[in-house]
């Protein structure tokens, strides 16, 4: 291709400020990462608050230079396609077809498996902070019959998959098919979401005061109280020889675990790097996205901060006792449910996404659907088979995954609350979005390598940035580098388990070493296997064809069929060799 235009005119009325653009890339990303992770992230910078501290900042750097390199990105395309659209303009054919089936077979299906989950986990602290017993998966005081305690126990992963495909099922029967209804629902959710952000820091700052009060800095007499805290930033294990994780056995290798679970907190901000086109200032948008950026980071560092000197171990969740013990506890109730709605409010975006872009994918020759379906949905005004196709997609996984998560995981997420297999469930879920967001992340940083290459030979018509060279390249740099560390860590820590003869480890970490060989095979493989079952499917028309025997109605049937088909060989014959 020479100097191809991929962007649509924009219109000339401009309509959104530097200030609303600010907002934008603020509202499109703070979420629920926050509480997710930050318990994580202090656990991998070795439970030393200033560790944890730089980390984050360290973060929010990469997120910065990525998006000030995505900011070019973004102008070579205009489209719903996102990560997909940018690789088609900028990569090679290989890497291309590596994202598109990344997106659609793995990260879209798997935020299907692990989002409702979070959900479920948060309403049920919720609910619990009011006397409201649904820890599934718990001991339960109130259940005097053991055996309906065990077969519940037993049953709990496949109630919260029951659960979790209700709303699923849910979110694609009104977010994914109406975009009216979409709306409706993320107003409601950006109505409670700040919510939480605003109440944990101050219950945070709040119990800090009052141990600070009852004197646990006494420089004379230390308290057990001071002693933990004086730890929090000083203490610092650096080699745990006993650790049967590769990324857990210093503080140093941990940075990269810490800095894939911010990222998971950060997933989501590159879709506000194309805020550029509807600007009344283009020229700001770098600006925009510094500023929201590192505002996001501060803000989840005061968050991250508020919780462990309020807390004590970085989390939320150990504010439950605590507001109890107050006669408060329906604060730490209310607080849980608003982080539930607002993850909802993730799925919610995502799915208004999700369907569309799926369409869109198929509408290109990206995905191959059944004649009949095809021809439907070039007649209909939804998105109705964008959706039943996340749906179809997504419900395998969910099953698959549910029971490898709660089977044949490491319990990270604490048993004594949830139970030891849905603490497996969500310790493994809490692994596969990290994965997701951190195979993102690199397929992203291609994207911006694709950017400055083409920097040189002007094969995509784009608004030059005077960033995107020192921001691009740093944040490839980073990003690759974390990449390469979690590629290492399934199959160091399965050799350091075997080391250690430890049984349950041995078969956690052969599962996440061997899901990660899948992962890639599925990713650059299946641009391979597509092409080849094109190539059958494109003889057996001509063949088909070719007969006389065929009626007019069979062959019109043939001809949308081998529509659809010659778009996907299509995509082969113009995209970037």
């Amino acid at each position: 291709m020479s100097d191809e235009k991929l962007v649509a005119n924009p219109s000339a009325k401009k309509k959104i400020s530097f200030f609303s653009a600010i907002l934008i890339v603020l509202g499109g990303s703070i979420g629920a990462g926050i509480f997710l992770r930050s318990k994580a992230v202090l656990n991998s910078s070795g439970g030393n608050l200033i560790w944890a501290i730089i980390v984050w900042l360290i973060a929010g750097f990469a997120v910065v230079t990525m998006a000030l390199g995505l900011v070019e990105v973004a102008s070579g395309r205009n489209d719903n396609l996102g990560m997909i659209g940018w690789a088609k303009a900028f990569n090679t054919l290989k890497i291309y077809k590596a994202v598109k089936f990344f997106m659609t077979y793995l990260y879209l299906p798997f935020t299907y498996f692990f989002m409702p989950y979070y959900v479920i986990v948060q309403f049920q602290d919720g609910f619990g902070a009011f006397g409201v017993n649904i820890a599934f998966g718990a001991t339960w005081d109130s259940v005097a019959n053991a055996w309906v305690h065990g077969a519940v126990s037993k049953a709990a992963p496949w109630l919260y998959f029951l659960i979790g495909l209700g709303l699923t099922v849910w979110m694609i029967f009104s977010a994914g098919i109406s975009s009216r209804a979409g709306n409706i629902q993320n107003w409601i959710v950006t109505a409670v979401k700040f919510i939480p952000l605003v109440a944990v820091t101050v219950i945070g700052f709040v119990y800090f005061g009052k141990q600070i009060g009852n004197g646990i800095v006494n420089p004379e007499k230390p308290s057990a109280e001071q002693i933990k805290y004086l730890d929090l930033v000083t203490k610092l294990n650096l080699f745990d020889k006993t650790s049967n994780s590769f990324l857990g056995l210093s503080p140093f290798l941990g940075v990269f675990s810490a800095l894939g679970a911010i990222f998971f907190a950060f997933d989501g901000f590159y879709v506000t790097a194309g805020v550029q086109s509807e600007m009344k200032h283009p020229e700001k948008t770098p600006a925009a996205l510094t500023i929201g950026l590192f505002s996001m980071t501060f803000i989840y560092i005061i968050i991250a901060v508020a919780m462990t000197l309020g807390a004590g171990n970085g989390g939320f969740y150990a504010f439950g006792d605590k507001l109890a013990n107050d006669k408060v506890g329906w604060v730490f109730g209310i607080v849980n449910i608003c982080i539930a709605i607002g993850i909802i409010g993730i799925l919610n975006g995502f799915t208004m996404w999700a369907s569309r872009w799926i369409e869109d994918l198929i509408k290109e020759g990206e995905i191959w659907v059944p004649t009949r379906v095809y021809k439907y949905m070039k007649n209909s005004k939804m998105p109705i088979v964008g959706s039943l196709y996340v749906l179809f997609l997504s419900l395998p996984f969910m099953i698959i995954f549910t029971a490898i998560g709660a089977y044949a995981y490491i319990p990270i997420w604490d048993e004594g609350v949830y139970g030891y297999q849905i603490a497996q469930l969500l310790s493994f879920s809490d692994l596969m979005a990290n994965w997701m967001a951190i195979f993102a992340f690199a397929f992203i940083s291609l994207s911006i390598v694709g950017a400055l290459q083409n920097r040189k030979k002007h094969f995509i018509a784009v608004t030059e940035n005077k960033h995107t060279k020192w921001a691009g390249l740093t944040a490839v740099v980073i990003i690759l580098t974390v990449m390469g560390f979690y590629v290492l860590d399934p199959f160091v820590s399965l050799g350091l388990s075997i080391a250690h003869k430890s049984q349950s480890d041995i078969i956690s970490y052969s599962c996440t070493s061997a899901l990660f060989i899948i992962f890639c095979l599925i990713s650059f493989l299946g641009g391979t296997f597509e092409k080849m079952v094109a190539d059958k499917r494109q003889a057996k028309y001509a063949k088909l064809l070719a007969s006389s025997t065929l009626s007019a109605k069979e062959r019109e049937e043939i001809m949308i069929g081998k529509e659809l088909n010659d778009l996907i060989l299509k995509t082969y014959a113009e995209a970037r060799k």
